[in-house]
C-alpha cells in the first residue's frame, strides 16, 4: 500500500511538473497539489485545515514583512530618481564607449539590486538601462541578457530575496558567515556576466551585426532629473546596517526609505512626504503581492509534503544520493532542470524534491540551503523565460524566449557550477 501510494504521489508530482513549465499558475498548481496529495496520503481533515493550511502560513509574517518593505524601498529608489541618477552618472563616466557603457552599468545595476527589490523595480529601471543600451549599438540579445544577469547577481546580498528561503531552511541566518559567501558568489556572477558583454560584443563585431551608435541615449540620459552626490550612498544603507551595525532587516528598509526620501528632497513639506511615502508603499506592495501569494501557496504545498513524506521516502529513498559530493555533482549536470520551475527550482516543483531531502535526514540543512539556493538566481534568473521580469524584458525588447535562453544558458551554467561548489564549501562545509 506504501508502494501505490508513493507511485501516486510521484505521477501527481510529475504532472505539478509539466503544469509548471507549460507556464501555468503556481499558486493554482501548488495548492491543488496539495490537496491531492493529502487525499492520497489520508491525512486527516483536522491536520490538513490547522497545520497544511493555516499553520503553515502563520509561521511566514516575519519574512512577508521583509519582502514588503524590501520592495517598499525599491521603489522609493525608483520613484525619487536615485537609481536613475546613478545611471546617469555612469553613462557620464563611461562616455561615448559603447563597451565600456555596457560593462559599467551593468555593475552598477548588479550593485542597486543588491537591496532593491520587486519585479516594478527591475522593469522600471530596466526601462532606463536597456533604450541607452540599445542606443548605443548593443546588439538586443545582449543588452536584455547582461541587463537580466546584473538583476541576478544582485539577488545573493538582496536580504528580501534571501530571507525567503528562510522558512524552508529554518535554521539559516543572514549572519557574517552568509555574507562572506555572498560577497563571493556576487563576484563569481558578476564575473560570468562580464564574459557574457564581452563575448557577445566581439561576436556581433566580428560578423558585422553590431549597429551604429544612436544619440538617443544622450537625450534619454538628459532626461533623468539632477540630483546631489550623496544619494548614491541610499541603495546600499540597508545591507550596511544589517552588516556592520547588526540592525534587523525592517529597520534597515525603513531608514534607507526615510533617507532616500529626505536626500531627494521629498521631506521638504508634511504633504509631499506623506504622499511619496503612500505612493511608493502601495506600488512596493503591488509589486510583490503575486509573489507574495505564491510564497504562501509554497509553504502550503510544503506542509502537505511534509504529511505525506513518509510513502516519498519509502519509496525514493534508495534511489536519491545519500552522498553530499554526488548530490552536488548532480546539481551542477542537472542544472537546466531548475528552468521552467523544475524539480531543481524551489520556487516551483523543486519544492517537493527539497521536503524529501530533508525528510531523508541524511544531510545537513545548510547544506541544502547551499544547493537550492543558487539555481533561482543563477539558472531561473539569469536564464528562464518564465521570470516574470524576464518575460516583461522579452516582451519589451521584441526578443524570442528561445533565443534568450540559447544565449544566457551556457554563462548561467557556468556561473550556477562555481557557484555551487563555493557554496557548498563554504556554508555546506563539505570537503571535496
Amino acid at each position: 500500500m506504501e508502494t501505490l501510494v508513493g507511485v501516486l504521489l510521484v505521477v501527481t508530482f510529475i504532472a505539478m511538473i509539466a503544469y509548471c513549465m507549460k507556464g501555468g499558475n503556481l499558486l493554482v498548481g501548488f495548492i491543488v497539489t496539495a490537496i491531492v496529495w493529502c487525499a492520497l496520503g489520508a491525512v486527516p481533515m483536522e491536520k490538513v485545515v490547522t497545520d497544511v493550511f493555516q499553520t503553515s502560513v502563520d509561521t511566514y509574517g516575519k519574512t512577508i514583512a521583509i519582502i514588503v518593505f524590501g520592495a517598499w524601498f525599491g521603489r522609493v529608489l525608483v520613484d525619487t530618481g536615485i537609481a536613475g541618477y546613478i545611471i546617469k552618472k555612469t553613462v557620464e563616466l563611461a562616455g561615448d564607449k559603447p563597451l565600456v557603457t555596457t560593462l559599467l552599468l551593468s555593475i552598477v545595476c548588479a550593485l542597486i539590486f543588491t537591496s532593491a527589490f520587486g519585479v516594478g523595480s527591475v522593469m522600471a529601471i530596466g526601462m532606463i538601462v536597456l533604450p541607452i543600451l540599445f542606443s548605443l549599438g548593443i546588439d538586443k540579445k545582449t543588452a536584455l541578457g547582461a541587463y537580466l544577469l546584473a538583476v541576478a547577481a544582485g539577488m545573493y546580498l538582496n536580504i528580501a530575496y534571501v530571507n525567503q528561503f528562510f522558512v524552508v531552511f529554518k535554521s539559516v541566518k543572514y549572519d557574517d558567515n552568509y555574507i562572506q559567501f555572498a560577497i563571493v558568489a556576487t563576484g563569481v556572477h558578476i564575473a560570468a556576466m562580464i564574459a557574457f558583454i564581452l563575448f557577445y560584443y566581439f561576436r556581433d563585431h566580428r560578423n558585422g551585426r553590431a549597429r551604429a551608435w544612436s544619440p538617443a541615449s544622450a537625450a534619454t540620459v538628459a532626461s533623468i532629473k539632477p540630483l546631489s552626490w550623496y544619494c548614491i550612498v541610499v541603495p546600499f544603507l540597508p545591507i550596511a546596517m544589517v552588516s556592520f551595525f547588526k540592525w534587523q532587516p525592517v529597520p534597515s528598509f525603513l531608514l534607507g526609505i526615510v533617507v532616500g526620501l529626505w536626500f531627494t528632497h521629498n521631506l521638504s513639506s508634511y504633504s509631499l512626504g506623506v504622499e511619496k511615502l503612500q505612493k511608493t508603499l502601495y506600488d512596493g506592495v503591488a509589486d510583490s503581492g503575486l509573489l507574495i501569494g505564491m510564497l504562501y501557496s509554497v509553504n502550503i504545498f510544503q506542509a502537505a509534503a511534509k504529511q505525506v513524506a513518509p510513502y516519498l521516502q519509502h519509496l525514493l529513498g534508495g534511489v536519491i544520493p545519500t552522498s553530499p559530493t554526488a548530490l552536488l555533482i548532480g546539481f551542477c549536470v542537472l542544472a537546466p532542470l531548475a528552468l521552467f520551475r523544475g524539480p531543481l527550482m524551489i520556487w516551483g516543483s523543486g519544492i517537493a524534491l527539497v521536503t524529501i531531502l530533508q525528510a531523508m535526514g541524511t544531510f545537513d540543512e545548510m547544506f541544502l540551503f547551499a544547493l537550492f539556493l543558487i539555481p533561482p538566481v543563477a539558472m531561473v534568473a539569469s536564464a528562464c523565460p518564465t521570470q516574470s521580469w524576464t518575460m516583461w524584458g522579452l516582451s519589451y525588447a521584441k526578443l524570442e524566449p528561445k533565443l534568450y535562453i540559447k544565449t544566457n544558458l551556457p554563462f548561467a551554467w557556468a556561473a550556477l557550477a562555481v557557484t555551487e561548489v563555493i557554496a557548498c564549501v563554504m556554508l555546506g562545509k563539505i570537503t571535496l
